[in-house]
């Protein structure tokens, strides 16, 4: 299926694997990719955990988010993937190339869906996009490897306090990018135990809370909870 709309064929181009496209070469790019165009309804899965990807998928409008589940059928929230950004890129390549992760459409969704082997096509005659691939690839990698330390910290107290230090970027004063609800998601804890803890928090002097703007009072003892 090609694209129906103009609108809708700039956005491939600002997606962060096809942004590097210089103007001159998108619509030859475009009749390179042997892709289809898939609608999703909110709640709808894009991709199922565990099952083999072929595909790379670019969601050019809509919210997908992605969700992992453990042996006792928890979910923790891995990403939350808005348009214009790619899906599956990580494991598209792999050996075994299961997804890890379940993508569920938050709202309506509308997805590019472009076959393996034409990804190895594009790579060869298109070096700009190869190299943005591998740029796309390395900046995952170390967000799974934060991901993967704010995951190691057994307390929600010192899952909170790093992401807090880490939001923060050096700053006394600063507003969290997440709710509360996403922020709970993301550390894999319910609401409103991550609530508690971050009043306790405030409580004891760490921080002050004011909805989403946060005020660091004490960094030391953050960092001492996280060591």
């Amino acid at each position: 299926m090609r694209f129906r709309s103009a609108e809708q064929v700039h956005s491939i181009f600002q997606c962060p694997l096809c942004h590097s496209i210089p103007v001159d070469k998108q619509e030859e790019f475009l009749a390179d990719v042997n892709y289809s165009v898939t609608r999703y309804d909110k709640g709808d899965i894009l991709v199922h955990q565990g099952a083999r990807c072929d595909k790379l998928l670019i969601v050019i409008k809509g919210k997908v988010q992605t969700e992992m589940a453990d042996e006792t059928g928890d979910f923790m929230t891995i990403e939350t993937i808005k348009a214009p950004n790619p899906l599956t890129t990580g494991f598209l390549f792999a050996t075994d190339n299961a997804s890890p992760v379940t993508a569920v459409a938050k709202v309506d969704t509308v997805a590019v869906l472009i076959p393996k082997e034409n990804i190895y096509h594009l790579m060869r005659k298109y070096p700009e996009f190869m190299k943005t691939y591998l740029s796309y690839l390395s900046n995952k990698l170390a967000f799974l490897t934060e991901k993967l330390r704010l995951v190691s910290f057994r307390t929600i107290k010192a899952k909170l306090a790093y992401y807090l230090l880490k939001e923060s970027k050096g700053e006394d004063r600063f507003q969290l990018q997440l709710s509360r609800g996403e922020m709970a998601r993301f550390f894999g804890v319910s609401r409103p135990a991550m609530v508690n803890v971050m009043m306790q928090m405030a409580k004891e002097g760490l921080i002050e809370v004011d909805r989403r703007n946060i005020t660091i009072l004490n960094r030391g003892a953050l960092r001492k909870l996280i060591n």
